[in-house]
């Protein structure tokens, strides 16, 4: 039993692997079903927010657009017009009296307007409600009400909260709506009428259609001053702010007209009737108010689905080893150099299956030894193949950085040549698999490397491909000359302080292609250059061919010699401070061994 629960043993790794996954995978469901819960919930509660914020909108139009009616009301009436033509009759108090008292049925039948007034084009004001007393230091003709009237008669100014001082002693937080008096008769302007909304209706409204215990509303105009707040008193004491900027923002950018702070989400609606902004505050806490009993719940169904599944794995788990345990036992003659086959064995198809390969396996192990020569042959192979497919990392991420660099900078033509070219260099790279490739491409490939390098180390260096183009048709091994490239550019170039020239140059010899890659960099000693030119196998990768030239330059010499045979590779000549040339020799037929 004890041998049983060991980690080691095939049951007990089942057996976690599959609690490990179940538990995993309920997690997983339980998480992506709590989320889509929480999102569904979150999703209709943020558009039932905004249906209401839709209505709220419409109703506060509509109820503007009835202080509009009035205020045209007010404007045509005849007495008004004949008040401020000058044409009153005599006795002027007593027509100005009659005024007042047509003007008041109006502050009676709509409890939502603190008062009516109008003004001359000198700043004579006449109140609807008689009672009251003008103050005489209000500044009316500079009153921004009066100015935006006189400069649009035509239109309906609407204002943000603010505390109207037109009264002695009274200063009320109020809208006001006013707008130019224009003759009936000769089309001139007479004076503006000011009509002064109290709080009483638009925050009724307001209240009346809001989202969750501790959701609100409140309007703005378009310059971000407040027409209603429900706490404008803390609001304009700098006690309570609102994100008036990120809001602006997110109404002048046109995409989304929703905010979010992270604890409360703002909606935006616009009124293009009124140019006034409508925007509902919803908390984060108020759009699920039980979340907590919903995260007990699907935590207690995946308890339950955990225990079951459970039981059931180890059931599995026991019918799935036993017979592995009996096998096993079978099999432990191989620790003492016998072979002694399995036989028949009572167990299921999959566990008969896997004693019948054991007999096979123990036929054939003689002949896999034998085979496992040529094994090795191919694998180096295969390493060298998979060795040469790699792309320096290094080089690609600093290519990407410099397409990064050029994008920040604008300089679009850059981008896409260098783009097209990483692309042309990673697509021949590829060449769908080949590793013998017409030289032709293996040009353009160092063409796609040298324009990126170029672009790179700009005016750092030249570069001239001179190769037979009657050669182009032959055939070579893909990746030949862009590592001998790249080392004669970090190795010969890069560190010299003269300006770099770098030839590839390619004629025929009889049966024999020959490549050269011509650098005037540093160069090397004659003592290097006869180790470099040593068999280059005898090196570990710590020694001068690796350390100067890197491990690709040395790939392509073997690459070289395992696909066309040990006459052909690369030679090295140098000379310090003038320059290195590489030779590259490959077969004219182009064919591997």
């Amino acid at each position: 039993m004890r041998n049983s629960l060991r980690f080691g043993t095939l049951g007990s790794r089942i057996y976690s692997f599959f609690i490990l996954f179940i538990f995993g995978t309920i997690i997983i469901l339980q998480l992506v079903a709590f989320q889509f819960t929480i999102s569904t919930v979150q999703n209709t509660t943020i558009e039932s927010n905004k249906t209401l914020l839709g209505q709220l909108t419409r109703q506060i139009e509509s109820y503007i657009e009835d202080m509009e009616h009035l205020s045209l009301a007010v404007i045509e009436a005849e007495e008004v017009q004949t008040y401020l033509r000058g044409e009153a009759p005599a006795p002027l108090p007593v027509y100005t009296k009659l005024i007042q008292k047509q003007l008041g049925t109006y502050l009676k039948a709509r409890e939502d307007i603190k008062n009516i007034y109008f003004s001359d084009m000198v700043g004579n004001i006449l109140s609807a409600d008689a009672s009251v007393e003008i103050n005489q230091y209000a500044d009316v003709l500079n009153s921004q009400w009066f100015t935006s009237a006189v400069d649009n008669p035509s239109e309906t100014i609407l204002s943000g909260s603010y505390v109207q001082n037109l009264i002695t002693e009274d200063y009320s937080w109020v809208t006001s709506i006013s707008r130019g008096i224009v003759s009936l008769d000769t089309g001139t302007l007479l004076g503006v009428l000011l009509v002064d909304l109290k709080f009483d209706g638009i925050k009724e409204l307001c209240q009346s259609m809001v989202t969750g215990r501790k959701g609100y509303n409140f309007i703005i105009d378009d310059q971000g001053v407040y027409v209603f707040h429900p706490t404008q008193q803390l609001v304009y004491s700098g006690v309570k702010d609102e994100p008036l900027d990120e809001i602006l923002e997110s109404i002048h950018s046109g995409e989304d007209n929703t905010y979010s702070d992270g604890e409360k989400y703002y909606f935006i609606n616009d009124s293009e009737t009124t140019g006034w902004h409508m925007v509902s505050v919803l908390y984060e806490d108020d759009i699920i108010t039980d979340w907590q009993y919903v995260q007990i719940s699907f935590a207690a169904i995946g308890l339950i689905l955990f225990l079951v599944v459970g039981l059931v794995t180890n059931r599995i788990t026991r019918s799935i080893t036993s017979p592995v345990k009996k096998l096993q036992k079978i099999m432990k003659s191989v620790d003492e150099g016998e072979f002694h086959l399995v036989g028949e064995i009572h167990a299921t198809d999959e566990i008969k299956e896997l004693a019948h390969d054991y007999d096979i396996m123990v036929t054939r192990i003689r002949e896999l030894m034998h085979e496992n020569v040529k094994e090795q042959e191919l694998k180096r192979k295969s390493d060298l193949k998979a060795l040469q497919a790699q792309i320096n990392p290094h080089f690609l991420y600093n290519t990407l950085d410099s397409i990064i660099w050029m994008a920040e900078m604008k300089q679009h033509r850059e981008v896409v040549l260098m783009t097209s070219a990483l692309s042309k260099l990673m697509r021949i790279s590829i060449s769908k698999g080949r590793e013998i490739i017409p030289i032709k491409d293996e040009v353009a490939h160092v063409e796609s490397y040298l324009t990126i390098e170029e672009m790179r180390y700009k005016g750092k260096y030249d570069s001239e491909i001179l190769i037979d183009p009657e050669l182009y048709e032959e055939m070579t091994l893909k990746i030949t000359l862009q590592p001998l490239v790249e080392n004669a550019i970090y190795h010969g170039i890069k560190e010299s302080d003269h300006k770099g020239l770098i030839q590839i140059i390619g004629t025929r010899e009889k049966d024999t292609i020959v490549l050269k890659v011509i650098d005037n960099g540093n160069g090397m000693t004659p003592e290097k250059v006869k180790m470099l030119n040593s068999p280059y196998t005898v090196y570990e990768d710590d020694q001068p061919w690796v350390n100067l030239r890197g491990m690709g330059v040395r790939n392509v010499h073997e690459r070289i010699q395992l696909y066309f045979g040990e006459e052909y590779g690369l030679h090295c000549e140098s000379l310090l401070g003038v320059g290195t040339t590489i030779t590259v020799r490959i077969p004219v037929r182009g064919g591997v061994r």
